[in-house]
């Protein structure tokens, strides 16, 4: 026979990882997009997609999903993306 206490921290768990999961795939899909519009080079809909991504790791950073370190290194590196496709574009 089981503990109580055992059953209802799988039931958590599986609840926990769930929610999780539907956080993380918003900021992967957020990611996703970001990228195709930065290789359309179409500068109104990176600013769109930036601004969304953003708000989605901010959100997972405060739910706890992702380190707050993480949620900066991955900001970070999407900004420097977007400059170096611009910067490139701009150059030529």
């Amino acid at each position: 026979m089981t503990k109580k206490s055992v059953l209802k921290r799988e039931h958590q768990n599986v609840v926990r990882r769930a929610r999780n999961r539907v956080i993380k795939s918003k900021v992967h899909t957020a990611k996703i997009r970001l990228v195709e519009a930065i290789n359309k080079k179409d500068k109104e809909d990176v600013d769109k997609r930036f601004r969304t991504f953003m708000s989605e790791v901010d959100k997972a950073v405060k739910k706890g999903i992702f380190h707050k370190n993480k949620g900066a290194r991955l900001k970070s590196r999407a900004n420097k993306a977007i400059k170096v496709a611009f910067a490139i574009e701009s150059a030529k």
